[in-house]
């Protein structure tokens, strides 16, 4: 396993760590001794870091990993979690929540320990409740070895956080995608400026990555026809010279030994690589089968649909042909009143369109395919 040294953490961490988020469902609870194998699995070939969360498999994931992880030595493997901010309403809360944190994993420290998806309004939180000083605090008492937040925010707001406070480490949303299209590049580089190791979650974008509609999917598949496409993507983050761990969400053997088998032989990203994953993302750029830019002039609907949402996931979905990643978008992630069938084809949004777009007829026609997918 391709490990990496940092002075500031002073541990050497693998490359790859795992994300408990998506272990394997059965009868809509975690399978236990499935995602058990899955774990046992992981430590037999070094992959020995572990990123939970309190809400993760709706409160499950850091109940079942305080089963498993016992099976090893406490100091063999690495413990992440993360403080859910969004539940502190009192003084002391912290405090429980931390407690039962511990009970719950089965353990006395956390290797890591985040304050779990900052934001604006979780800075307004965090100060009210001084809950920095509490995790500093819970550092010095030896129950969290390093502190450090995982961020979904504007770079103004991560760089406003990382200056006022001394972190061990940030947790980010980078992968080539965003890296290209979105501020991910920035928030990386004001990481790398402030010499504080970043660790990355959804390198592979939801799955996003893992694949593509066939004219971009062939430029990786020419080059290397027995590489995953989820491969290119982890190597790619990895390569970055900041970064400590890549978080991926693994659900099952294909996907862990697929994994493995790029870390445990890591090769950096190359020129001729990256001259390949550029032309990718332009073809992936051309796939915008509704011209939607999300100027958002069209809203608000009268009927309540979220038009440029609706759209952003109906491309998004032609771009990688991924089924599931749609039906989670739509059915899971985005509330009824929202979605496409609610259009009464009332035609007040066409004059406001930029872009020209039939937007009752694009949204039936989404209503239709996505409605198959059920």
């Amino acid at each position: 396993m391709k490990k990496n040294y940092f002075e500031k953490l002073g541990v050497e961490l693998p490359n790859l760590g795992f994300g408990c988020m998506r272990f394997p469902i059965k009868d809509n609870k975690i399978n236990f001794e499935e995602s058990k194998e899955l774990i046992h699995h992981a430590m037999r070939n070094g992959l020995n870091y572990f990123d939970t969360a309190y809400p993760y498999h709706e409160g499950e994931s850091e109940n079942f990993l305080g089963k498993v992880l016992p099976d090893f030595p406490r100091e063999s493997y690495f413990l992440s979690t993360k403080l859910p901010i969004w539940k502190i309403e009192n003084e002391g809360d912290a405090e429980k929540y931390f407690n039962e944190q511990l009970i719950k994993l089965n353990v006395d420290y956390f290797d890591f320990y985040h304050l779990h998806a900052m934001n604006e309004e979780r800075i307004k939180i965090m100060e009210k409740f001084n809950l920095y000083d509490f995790v500093a605090k819970k550092k010095a008492e030896g129950k969290i070895k390093h502190i450090g937040f995982s961020f979904h925010d504007t770079n103004e707001v991560l760089q406003r956080l990382i200056s006022a406070y001394d972190w061990d480490f940030v947790q980010l949303q980078i992968n080539y995608w965003d890296y290209a299209e979105n501020d991910a590049k920035k928030a990386y580089e004001i990481v790398e400026k402030h010499n504080i190791p970043c660790f990355v979650m959804e390198p592979v974008r939801g799955g996003f990555l893992a694949s593509f509609a066939p004219q971009a999917e062939k430029h990786m598949k020419d080059f290397a026809p027995d590489q995953s496409l989820a491969s290119w993507a982890l190597r790619w983050v990895a390569s970055l010279p900041n970064v400590a761990v890549v978080l991926s969400g693994m659900s099952n053997q294909i996907q862990l030994n697929d994994n493995l088998n790029t870390f445990n032989d890591f090769k950096p990203i190359t020129k001729e690589e990256l001259t390949i994953i550029d032309e990718v993302i332009e073809d992936l750029r051309k796939i915008k089968p509704v011209p939607c830019t999300g100027c958002r002039y069209c809203m608000d609907c009268s009927f309540g649909v979220d038009i440029p949402n609706v759209f952003e996931i109906y491309n998004d979905y032609k771009k990688s042909e991924n089924k599931d990643i749609a039906k989670k978008s739509y059915f899971l992630f985005t509330e009824e009143k929202y979605r496409a069938h609610n259009c009464q084809k009332c035609l007040d949004c066409l004059p406001k369109c930029p872009q020209g777009i039939n937007i009752p007829e694009e949204l039936q026609k989404i209503d239709i395919e996505f409605s198959n997918f059920k």
